[in-house]
């Protein structure tokens, strides 16, 4: 069955993904209503969220009770650095005992050994972070570490991402109050009301799909093209699949990632697991509007974001939907028909255009699943993707893309007071040197992780070794490595052998301070805030509900991350473009 056309497949999933994150906003927003301290009350027409209570509240009480954890005990914004600190500290220790062991732990089913050192360090650093970057292949690690770790690691880190948020709308909605709320609560409620709720639907899609799901291990035994015989292995692939796509992990238990059919099978369950990545962040945004009291807010800011997510989605479909130049004839002097577009290294369920919006879908978000491998894309696809990356995802992560968007959102309050001669404030709390110290300190992360390893990598032999093109598009796969890991990604440009001590080391620097520095700066933000008094908007008050505001908030966005990462994109996909995409 032929695909539709690009332009029809761009406006239903866009139409699809701004209707879902209006509605799970709404219940994102319900879930922690109390724990933002807001007077959030959904819709009538989703008031029947209020009923869900009576599943959720025995559930959580029962691992507040197993686990020792009290409620109503409040942290300041130290407290909570401390606590997810420890909590993630926890999540890195079990990973890296498994990673190192599995090859002597009970029910390793189909198990290869234990990870070297430093493969181990990058791996549970990588997936502790909620990175989930790679450097080994899916079925190198057996089913019960795929399970029993990185499984759990993959609902426990998404939710301290989700645990931040509140505690982040403490520090608008509160008066003069230093408390942020108890981060395990947090946990806890984005657990049981958000992850796990989202992640069995979207697995029983991809199980009506025909997505494989066992609950051991086992194989199938496949009779090849030339007559041989291979053993593939099965495993939970369609629980695994849900939450990697949901909580932006990206980490797959298969190495081709959901370009296999056993993770994702058909047309429908591309479009499903594509609008996942999305909805799960952008969600939060629109979330925020309601606890704060200010709904359009929220939806000025998803449109700013979305028009940026729009508009470099629009670039990666044009470029893989046109032919790439290094494929127009093969070594034996054949014409390659490209009349359907790029297809190197792309599923035919799927097509370039799906393929497409999902490469960009998960650069958008801090995801790095893949359905098809990046660095067969053209020139002008490689550009969006990294490009993406240069903003730090647009929507970035579950929890934590809603904290990193919202320094571009101070940031423009700070500019657009000062050029309207206003005293800087944003949502009644004023904003001081103290809030934009940090806000500059976490916009800073991102330049500063990237670029210097960048400019080593290019010079030393032992990572020019390890570069599978020349040229431009070898630049790039180092600049999309560091990218991926220092923007908590986690995807890569295949191609790149970045499975060396040089690379599992710096990425599994990158990928910790990436994460923590900037949840540390923007805990204290929140913290230097709720101190604050609120002071009421007047008629002088900068609006941040209006189109000129979402047009100030594109253009701080793009200009930040274009005069700092241009330099380096000219030096790769740019390069690679103006001279002919070869």
């Amino acid at each position: 069955m032929a695909s539709p056309p690009p332009i029809v497949e761009f406006a239903v999933f866009f139409t699809l993904a701004a209707i879902l994150i209006l509605i799970v906003g709404e219940y994102l927003a319900w879930v922690y209503r109390d724990q933002a301290n807001s007077d959030h009350r959904p819709p009538s027409y989703l008031s029947w969220f209020q009923r869900l209570d009576r599943v959720y509240t025995p559930i959580e009480n029962g691992l507040y009770r197993l686990s020792g954890i009290n409620p109503r005990r409040e942290m300041t914004w130290k407290g909570y650095v401390k606590a997810v600190l420890v909590f993630n500290a926890f999540i890195w220790v079990l990973l890296y005992v498994v990673l190192v062991f599995q090859n002597v732990l009970p029910m390793n089913y189909v198990g290869v050994g234990g990870e070297s050192l430093d493969l181990a360090f990058h791996t549970a650093s990588s997936f502790t972070s909620n990175t989930n970057q790679q450097h080994y292949s899916g079925e190198n690690l057996s089913v019960f570490t795929h399970t029993f770790a990185i499984g759990i690691a993959m609902f426990l880190t998404p939710a301290t991402g989700l645990a931040l948020m509140p505690a982040f709308a403490r520090g608008f909605t509160n008066k003069e109050d230093p408390r942020l709320g108890n981060f395990y609560e947090n946990v806890v409620r984005g657990l049981v009301r958000f992850l796990l709720p989202f992640s069995l639907l979207i697995a029983l899609v991809l199980m009506s799909q025909g997505s494989v799901q066992t609950i051991l291990s086992g194989q199938l035994t496949a009779d090849t093209f030339t007559m041989g015989l291979q053993n593939i292995r099965i495993g939970p692939h369609a629980g695994i699949e849900a939450i990697k796509m949901f909580g932006t992990n990206g980490g797959g238990i298969n190495g081709a990632n959901a370009a296999t059919a056993f993770e994702n099978p058909t047309p429908f369950s591309n479009l499903v697991l594509t609008l996942a990545m999305p909805v799960s962040t952008f969600c939060a945004i629109y979330a925020w509007g309601a606890w704060v009291g200010n709904r359009s807010h929220g939806v000025a800011i998803v449109a700013a974001f979305f028009i940026i997510y729009m508009a470099l989605t629009g670039v990666a479909v044009v470029g893989e939907t046109g032919a790439n130049v290094g494929m127009e004839v093969t070594e034996s002097g054949l014409t390659v028909d490209q009349s359907v577009g790029n297809m190197e290294s792309k599923e035919t369920r799927f097509g370039p255009t799906a393929s497409a919006i999902w490469g960009l879908s998960t650069t958008a978000t801090t995801n790095g699943g893949v359905n098809s491998m990046h660095n067969s894309w053209t020139a002008l696809g490689a550009f969006s993707l990294l490009f993406a990356f240069a903003t730090n995802n647009i929507s970035n992560g579950v929890g934590t893309g809603l904290l990193n968007i919202l320094m571009f959102v101070i940031l423009t309050a700070f500019i657009g007071a000062l050029m309207i001669g206003r005293r800087p404030q944003y949502l009644g709390k004023k904003l001081e040197w103290q809030e934009m110290r940090y806000i500059f300190v976490t916009i800073l992360v991102l330049p500063i992780l990237v670029l210097i390893p960048q400019a080593h990598a290019v010079v030393y032999q032992g990572a020019i070794d390890s570069m599978n093109n020349p040229g431009f598009r070898g630049f790039s796969e180092f600049l999309y490595e560091f990218f991926s890991a220092s923007a908590n990604n986690g995807s890569g440009f295949e191609g790149l052998g970045d499975g060396t001590m040089y690379f599992n080391i710096v990425d599994g620097v990158q990928v910790l301070l990436a994460r923590y520095v900037p949840i540390t700066a923007q805990l204290a933000i929140a913290g230097y805030l709720a101190n604050k008094k609120i002071s009421p908007d007047s008629r002088g008050s900068l609006d941040t509900d209006t189109p000129a505001f979402v047009g100030l908030l594109i253009g701080v966005i793009i200009i930040v991350s274009a005069l700092v990462f241009l330099p380096a994109l000219v030096f790769g996909p740019i390069g690679e473009l103006l001279s002919g995409g070869i």
